[in-house]
């Protein structure tokens, strides 16, 4: 083993990387880093600021050293610095729906795509878990500089603004159901609400969608939605519609009178904003509404 490898392991090292990673947020993170020296079971990286960090030869089999490796950083028992080419679901800062693969008296464990599984403690636990359920947790990097897992996710992330503007497109992840409706975290940033009555479509917890800020409160806090402004919705509708029935002979056997379910199964909107922009394509004279059918208005095509 190379002395700089040796070093690595030492105490002294040991003792001063967490004040180092916790400073630097290197670990959590994915890197682009050289390969020092390749070894039968490992490959060496470097990384500037933390020195030499092992990952498995298997990792990137028949690679040299010079050559660049994307790096993600996390750490083992003992909160050393190891490197994986692969990919987790949630890096640090990061939220996702994550899987229970194990629950220990150190908490529970959760796959999130690497070998070395997550630690949702129990201290973090909003609610107690089983294996094969899922929870939506935030990774984050505790007081030894070890990352892990909460999903107390109300007691990380603020539930006000943050920056955000009205009707900006976000992305969300649903992680409770309350009596208003469902929380929801926008952007790995902050909390906010979708309110039940006006949600249209299917949507369970765990599940990550695009929505949109839909207002700023007095208080700061934000209302979600999961469709854009009324407006926006229409015309963007009416030209799926019209594009739709050119498809199928001219005619869409959905009208205002067909269940919103069906509605949404076709064009995963509102039984509401479909009946604005059927409103719309008819004062455009664009379409006719029958009994059982809407059709093209052939005189104005």
């Amino acid at each position: 083993m190379h002395a700089e490898h040796a070093q690595y392991l030492s105490e002294d090292y040991n003792s001063t990387l967490s004040l180092a990673v916790c400073v630097s947020m290197i670990i959590g993170n994915t890197h682009l880093l050289p390969i020092t020296s390749i070894e039968p079971e490992q490959i060496w990286v470097r990384h500037p600021q933390i020195g030499e960090i092992p990952l498995p030869y298997d990792d990137a089999p028949g690679s040299h050293a010079g050559q660049e490796l994307n790096v993600f950083i996390y750490t083992d028992s003992h909160a050393n610095p190891v490197g994986t080419t692969t990919q987790p679901l949630a890096k640090l800062g990061e939220c996702a729906s994550l899987k229970v693969t194990s629950v220990t008296d150190a908490g529970a464990f959760l796959h999130w795509g690497i070998a070395k599984e997550l630690l949702l403690p129990f201290a973090e636990q909003r609610r107690p878990l089983e294996v094969g359920s899922k929870e939506s947790i935030l990774v984050y990097l505790d007081n030894t500089g070890r990352l892990a897992a909460t999903s107390r996710l109300d007691h990380h992330l603020p539930d006000t603004d943050d920056n955000f503007s009205a009707w900006q497109q976000v992305s969300l992840l649903v992680y409770q159901r309350t009596d208003l409706g469902f929380k929801a975290v926008v952007d790995d940033r902050a909390i906010g609400l979708l309110y039940k009555d006006e949600i249209f479509q299917p949507i369970k917890v765990g599940q990550q969608v695009t929505g949109f800020v839909k207002r700023l409160r007095q208080d700061h806090k934000l209302d979600l939605a999961l469709q854009p402004p009324a407006e926006d919705v229409k015309a963007t509708l009416s030209d799926i519609i019209l594009e739709y029935m050119a498809n199928h002979n001219g005619e869409c056997l959905l009208t205002d009178k067909s269940e919103p379910q069906a509605i949404y199964n076709t064009f995963q909107v509102s039984k509401k904003n479909y009946k604005r922009a059927l409103s719309s394509l008819y004062k455009q004279r664009l379409i006719v509404i029958e009994p059982n059918r809407i059709v093209l208005n052939k005189d104005e095509t």
